[in-house]
């Protein structure tokens, strides 16, 4: 370690601003589209924040789902003229063109001066999919801080689908200052195959909600090294930038090498850590807590991301008695290439010349066993080895269907 370069981290210990100005850091979070309200109104259960710190607000073409959200969120409907009150059935053209006309209405909801305004929605259906370039090109040209979080669809969901979600990504981020992905397919790795599905999506809901919890603790709580407004714009400014947000808490007894590598390996979340050029985090505990665990965890980072620029800041928290949380916010900017890894699905093709070489082996042996052959000719041939083909990829296809529909087909 003596040999390796030293973090760059910011080292100016800020005293608490007298006019408490931390305090009133304004966020609002913008939930687009049926799966974005879902999302926003967990977080809404979940987040223990005042309303006068964070408005939570939920937009759609579908009425009827608004009005089976919570009170303590702000329901707003566009498009009527258009869709009648109800959703776009996953057409992500008329999310888009409705969105596009109702421009006034959206800027709307981006008048009321927040310092923070983080759009959230579930990709690859039509209102939201069609509608998040248009609010985030809209929030740009108002000069806003942005932060988008976006979740993915399964692969079970197909491959429009998931083409459409990426498009909507590639579209919003040229105008978002950062952008935190979620891909669904992911929540696999940390649940059973029998749980329900609702309580699946809730995996990805609590994670959100911690990072977010763990955030604007960061920023609302006085330190002994304060983080505050300022520092969080730092680490986020830009456009087009992937953003890594997460929240661990443990023990002070328990191991500091596995508590680092669950903070800065979130495998929910879709980046790749090495890639950050800018890296806020804060670490919260008890009268215990040490500089020992603040410089251990800034080495970490300092490894897995060399060029990052370090912002840290210190946080005596009287709730954490025997315990240590830290919350980690990093960006950078990823090639188109890397930008959305998902898990591919394994396809075993068997290349024609070996199937060949097979078959004429085969048949050399029966030849030598003096059994008579009746050779097909090329066309016969080339049509059983069509016919076999457009069979694999049926079998292929297949399960790219959920299950229900399968079994009806």
């Amino acid at each position: 370690m003596s040999n390796q370069k030293k973090p760059k981290i910011k080292k100016v210990v800020k005293e608490a601003p007298k006019d408490n100005s931390t305090k009133k850091i304004k966020i609002k979070i913008i939930g687009v589209g049926g799966g974005g309200g879902n999302i926003i109104k967990e977080l809404s259960k979940k987040l223990d924040f005042s309303s006068n710190k964070i408005d939570f607000t939920a937009i759609n073409t579908d009425v009827q789902a608004l009005e089976t959200l919570p009170s303590n969120l702000k329901k707003i409907s566009f498009g009527e003229g258009e869709t009648k009150g109800l959703g776009t059935g996953r057409d992500v053209l008329l999310g888009k063109r409705v969105a596009e006309a109702e421009e006034k209405k959206i800027k709307n909801v981006f008048s009321d001066q927040k310092d923070l305004y983080i759009l959230v929605s579930s990709l690859g259906g039509g209102t939201g999919t069609g509608a998040i370039p248009v609010f985030s090109k809209i929030a740009k040209d108002l000069n806003l801080t942005t932060l988008g979080i976006f979740t993915l669809p399964f692969s079970f969901e197909g491959k429009d689908r998931m083409r459409e979600a990426q498009k909507a990504i590639e579209e919003a981020e040229a105008s978002l200052n950062a952008v935190l992905i979620l891909p669904n397919e992911k929540i696999f790795k940390f649940i059973k195959d029998d749980i329900p599905f609702n309580s699946a999506l809730d995996v990805i809901n609590d994670q959100l909600a911690k990072s977010i919890q763990g955030l604007l603790s960061t920023v609302y709580s006085s330190g002994l090294i304060n983080i505050d407004w300022a520092d969080i714009r730092a680490t986020i400014e830009g456009v087009s930038q992937r953003a890594y947000l997460n929240t661990v808490q443990i023990k002070l007894t328990d191991d500091l090498n596995l508590f680092a590598k669950s903070l800065l390996s979130n495998e929910l979340i879709d980046y790749n850590f090495t890639k950050s050029t800018n890296v806020l985090f804060n670490i919260e505990g008890g009268k215990n807590l040490s500089m020992k665990q603040l410089a251990f965890i800034s080495e970490k980072i300092h490894e897995l991301a060399p060029e990052a620029r370090i912002i840290f800041g210190l946080t005596q928290n009287p709730k954490l008695k025997n315990e240590i949380r830290a919350t980690v916010l990093a960006t950078g900017t990823v090639k188109k290439e890397e930008k959305i890894s998902l898990p591919k699905k394994k396809k075993v093709i068997k290349p024609a010349t070996v199937k060949k070489k097979k078959v004429e082996e085969e048949l050399k042996e029966l030849a030598d066993l003096g059994v008579e052959i009746n050779r097909r000719n090329a066309v016969e041939i080339k049509k059983a080895e069509e016919e076999e083909l457009k069979k694999e990829t049926e079998e292929e296809d297949i399960f790219e269907i959920p299950a229900f529909l399968r079994k009806k087909k």
